[in-house]
């Protein structure tokens, strides 16, 4: 939707069929997915009568920030752009590396992400492209991944991030804005999206937007959206996979905990290690990677994207989490909402117009 947004403001058709505004803020609410919503509407009531209307979307394959943030900067598929995951084995570069966290000096993220940013299309024709974000993420790997020539607002309370946006609006040239919310998404993975406070922040986000989104200047237009949604979950359901991956075959584990990244010593173990997932029917299904290549789960699958997909993957079913001791982070094994699964929960996402 930034795609549309940009040659919107550019005065171009749009894929999305987005009119009458020519500057365009898009506010991306990590981790605020529609089921969520709905589930929440007494807390949220602007966002779930967008829902109930049925302004709502799917984000892409893996339900995770690192590959749709990726896919939203540059409008490409995850195949295309090359962030194609949380945590991956890169064989074009030697690495393993947390796509959303994990740049250091040895990883150029205009190497790792070479495709041009929709940020970087804006400058070269002259179009004010704007990040309105906290200070922290100004000078990230990441952000120089997805965001390169943006100009960066910083602003860290979510009514500073809204209080700069108004200031948007008031200038002169056309414009898109990014507006960048990601506390739903922290609070979610270390108490859950089911938690008091996790409706305590909706409510706040709810009242912002609500506020926001009144009286609008006549050209201008607000898009909401997510990366992602959520997936609660308890101890009892977190499944352990030492038991069933023979390390003399695998070489890592990667992924998330609900779209789990086996790498192999060899290719040729694939069906070995997909005969071995099999008595996990219950629990997680077992994909050879090249399968879900050709039905297009990722896109179109370029050489970046290919040199860090495993040969395997294991997509946690129900509300299972997925963890090797050997592999997984300890902070992982702390979180209670998780995403990066097929399920509906973690699929279907806010796309709600005002003013479009």
């Amino acid at each position: 939707m930034f795609d549309s947004a940009y040659h919107l403001a550019l005065g171009e058709p749009n894929t999305l069929g987005f009119k009458g505004a020519s500057k365009i803020i898009v506010v991306l609410v990590d981790g605020l997915g529609a089921e969520q919503i709905a589930a929440r509407s007494g807390h949220a009531p602007w966002l779930s009568k967008h829902i109930a209307a049925g302004q709502v979307s799917h984000c892409g394959f893996p339900s995770t920030t690192s590959a749709n943030i990726g896919s939203f900067a540059t409008g490409l598929t995850p195949g295309e752009h090359g962030l194609i995951g949380h945590m991956v084995q890169d064989s074009n570069f030697g690495q393993r590396l947390n796509l959303l966290t994990g740049w250091n000096d040895e990883t150029d993220p205009r190497l790792w992400q070479p495709k041009p940013t929709i940020s970087e299309k804006a400058f070269e024709r002259g179009l004010s492209c704007n990040v309105i974000a906290a200070k922290e993420y100004q000078e990230t790997g990441y952000t120089q991944a997805t965001m390169r020539k943006a100009n960066f607002i910083a602003a860290d309370s979510l009514a500073e991030k809204f209080e700069r946006a108004r200031s948007v609006f008031k200038e002169k040239q056309n414009s898109i804005t990014y507006l960048y919310i990601p506390e739903l998404d922290k609070f979610a993975h270390r108490h859950g999206w089911q938690s008091i406070g996790w409706a305590a922040l909706l409510e706040e986000v709810d009242r912002e937007l609500s506020s926001f989104t009144k009286n609008l200047p006549k050209d201008a237009g607000v898009i909401v959206t997510a990366d992602h949604g959520m997936m609660d979950t308890a101890d009892e359901l977190r499944f352990y996979l030492d038991d069933y991956l023979d390390l003399e075959l695998v070489d890592w584990v990667g992924g998330d905990t609900r779209s789990r990244y086996i790498y192999l010593k060899n290719e040729q173990h694939a069906n070995q290690v997909l005969a071995d997932l099999a008595v996990l029917h219950k629990i997680a299904t077992p994909i050879r990677t090249s399968d879900a290549i050709a039905a297009g789960w990722f896109g179109d699958v370029g050489e970046l994207a290919e040199g860090r997909l495993p040969q395997v993957m294991l997509l946690a079913k129900s509300a299972f989490t997925l963890y090797h001791t050997e592999f997984s982070k300890k902070r992982s094994f702390e979180m209670i909402g998780h995403h990066g699964g097929l399920s509906s929960a973690e699929l279907r996402i806010p796309l709600i117009r005002v003013g479009l």
